[in-house]
Formats: C-alpha cells, sequence, structure tokens
C-alpha cells in the first residue's frame, strides 16, 4: 500500500505538471476558447473508453501490470506534448494521457488490500495521494511553463513530467506488490456466469441501484468538468491571470482536497454514512460555484474554490468507496472503472460545454450552470441512498 501510494503521488506531480499551461499553449497554437476546452476534454474521452478496460484487464492479469503499461504510455503522452508543433499533436498527448489513466487498478488495489470498514480511508489515502502531486505539480508547471498567457510553453513541463511518469514505470515494476493472487484471477477470468461475460456497462445496467449510481455520475462530472476547464480562462478574463496564478490556485484546490480526503472522509464516513458525506460534498461545489461568480476580487475568489474543492474531495472519496461495497472481489476492477468510465463520460461532455456557454453567452454561465447541474443530482443522490438503506434495512449509507 505505501508504494502504491507513492506511485499516485508521481503520477499526480507529472499530471499537474502540465495542467497549468496547457489551455494557454492550446490557444497560443491557434485554438479558441472552446476548442481548447475541447481538447482539454480529451483525456475524459480517454478515460471514458479506457478506464472500463483496465480495470476489466487488472481483474484478469493482475493491478501491477495494467499499472506499469498505463505510468509507461502516460510517460509517452508528455513527450508528444512538450514537443507538440499544433493543436493536433497537442490533442493526441492530451487524449493519450487519457486513455493510459490507470486510477481504475490504482482503486482496485486499494479494495484488495482493505477491509470493507476501512475501505473509505483507503479510498481517501488515494486521493490525498493524488492530490498530494497536484499540491507540487502545478505550482512548479506555472513556473516552467511561462510568466503570463502569451508566454506560455510546455517544453520544460513536458519534460519534467515524462522523466517523473518513467521513475513511477521503475517504482512500480521494483517496489509495488501485486495485490490480486492468481487463484482469485483465473476466478475473474474463467467465471462461468453470463454477467462475467458481458462487457461492464451492460451488466450494471442490469442492478438498478447501480444504474442510478452511473447517471448520478455522469451529470456531477459534467458540471465538475464545466469549472475545471473553464477556470484559467474565465480567471484570465477576470482578473488577467496565467499559467503562474492558475498553478498556484491549482495548487491550493489540490491542498484542500487532500486534507479532505486524507484527514476528514475516513474520519467521518463511519459516523455520518457515506451517502450523507456525498450528498454534503455535492451542496458544498454548488454553493462554491456559485459564490466565485459574484466574488469582487481574486481573494474572495479563492473562497468559493475552497469550498468546490473540498466538496469535490469529499464527493470523489465517498462514493468511490460506497460504490466499492457493491461489487465481489472478483470484479472491484469491472464495477469501479464502469463507474469511473460513466463519470468520465461526464467529464467528456462538460469541457465542450464550458466553452459553448463562454463564448456565446458569458464567461460566468459555465459555473452558473454547473451549480445549476448539481441541485437535481443532490436529489437523486437522496434516492440513492433511501432505497439502499431499505435494501440494506440500515439508515447508515
Amino acid at each position: 500500500m505505501p508504494i502504491l501510494l507513492v506511485t499516485i503521488v508521481l503520477s499526480g506531480l507529472g499530471f499537474g505538471l502540465v495542467l497549468p499551461g496547457l489551455p494557454f499553449v492550446a490557444e497560443n497554437l491557434g485554438a479558441s476558447p472552446a476548442l481548447a476546452t475541447l481538447i482539454l476534454g480529451l483525456y475524459a474521452w480517454g478515460q471514458f473508453i479506457a478506464t472500463t478496460l483496465w480495470g476489466r484487464l487488472s481483474d484478469r492479469i493482475g493491478r501491477k501490470p495494467i499499472l506499469i503499461i498505463t505510468n509507461g504510455g502516460t510517460a509517452l503522452a508528455y513527450l508528444l506534448m512538450a514537443f507538440a508543433p499544433n493543436v493536433w499533436v497537442l490533442a493526441a498527448g492530451r487524449a493519450l494521457t487519457g486513455l493510459m489513466g490507470g486510477i481504475a487498478p490504482a482503486m482496485a488495489y486499494v479494495s484488495d488490500v482493505t477491509p470493507p470498514e476501512k475501505r473509505a480511508q483507503g479510498m481517501g489515502a488515494v486521493g490525498a495521494a493524488m492530490s498530494l502531486g497536484f499540491v507540487v505539480g502545478p505550482a512548479i508547471g506555472g513556473v516552467l511553463g511561462g510568466s503570463d498567457a502569451a508566454s506560455a510553453s510546455l517544453l520544460l513541463p513536458g519534460l519534467v513530467a515524462f522523466c517523473i511518469a518513467t521513475g513511477t514505470v521503475l517504482a512500480t515494476v521494483f517496489f509495488l506488490k501485486e495485490s490480486l493472487p492468481p487463484e482469485k484471477r483465473v476466478s475473474a477470468a474463467n467465471a462461468g456466469s453470463e454477467a462475467a461475460r458481458q462487457p461492464g456497462f451492460r451488466e450494471l445496467l442490469r442492478r438498478p441501484l447501480m444504474l442510478r449510481l452511473l447517471v448520478l455520475g455522469f451529470f456531477v462530472y459534467i458540471a465538475m468538468a464545466m469549472f475545471e476547464t473553464i477556470f484559467p480562462f474565465w480567471t484570465k478574463a477576470r482578473f488577467g491571470w496565467g499559467p503562474r496564478e492558475v498553478g498556484l490556485s491549482f495548487t491550493w484546490l489540490a491542498i484542500v482536497v487532500g486534507v479532505t480526503q486524507g484527514l476528514l472522509v475516513g474520519r467521518l464516513a463511519p459516523v455520518v454514512g457515506e451517502g450523507r458525506l456525498a450528498m454534503a460534498g455535492l451542496a458544498a461545489y454548488a454553493v462554491g460555484l456559485t459564490w466565485m461568480t459574484q466574488a469582487p476580487s481574486w481573494p474572495w475568489m479563492m473562497v468559493g474554490v475552497t469550498f468546490t474543492a473540498g466538496g469535490g474531495g469529499t464527493f470523489l472519496t465517498a462514493m468511490s468507496s460506497f460504490v466499492s461495497q457493491w461489487a465481489g472481489a472478483h470484479e472491484r476492477g469491472l464495477v469501479l472503472g464502469t463507474y469511473q468510465s460513466a463519470s468520465w463520460a461526464g467529464r467528456s461532455v462538460g469541457p465542450a460545454l464550458s466553452g459553448i456557454l463562454f463564448n456565446e453567452i458569458s464567461i460566468q454561465s459555465p459555473l452558473l450552470t454547473g451549480a445549476f447541474v448539481m441541485l437535481p443530482c443532490v436529489a437523486l443522490l437522496a434516492s440513492i441512498m433511501a432505497r439502499d438503506a431499505r435494501a440494506r434495512g440500515v439508515g447508515g449509507h
């Protein structure tokens, strides 16, 4: 487990390095804000396509080989972005980072090595490890990526991210122990039930509660992606920000998420339940987005960022723990991967929608739309928790 967390920290560090400058580089290569947000969204499209695949493969051949493959592919993606001569190569690199995302096998690894009563704490540790990488990555990437929007570059951030991703591969190869014993892999690969032979989405569509969870994840992540991808352009329009300021704000966001996931969720989940925590997270996220649109200056805006970061970290961790409870040991990678694929589908829609709203309506409309989308999500989550409580005969989840 400690070695896994180290590799996740390194992964988050590499990802965070290229994030502050990426939208500005796309714009400097000729992309409009709408196209630039679409390029940012290609990461989500890659995750949507590949997450279930990696989760299922990790059930069959083990977590470690998949983590090696995905981290290696991510290293190549950073090289593409570092030397991208045009928006198409930049887009290809961004898409490859999504296709090579290995968060589902990492979460399945945690599920393998933690008992059910400590699973929320384990999922929180994964989120906190990723956030720890984000704390350092965006700050460094903002400095390396240029002092303002006009001078933004991914050369140095991309090369540093490539070296870090390569180091992650080596750490996984030499230090990470496999968490899924061969006998369980054989059981997952050779299970004769019809469910084991079906694709992930089709399997979950046969479970009414899980279907609702997929719908919930889809719409929640639309709202989250709208904020995350438009934020650099929004802050540029409101406060004249560039890669440096965006990187530092992402660092603060990551600190808040890391504290929430690493210190709060794991302790609160046994007391109040994952469901109530997730609902509180959605409400905080909506409040934060609304606050940001009314902020008269950037310090007041950062108060809203704090609400969104804390709410997002709470929701992500609590829901990952909740979803994992509905998976057997042989299908955790499949179930978590499929849920995340539905979420990544939402992240695929959000960036394009935010760019269109930003260009065609107003700079505030992406954030206000995201806050509005959260409202029915809270109601849907309440119905999911009520149904779950009836099914279990308890009121704690």
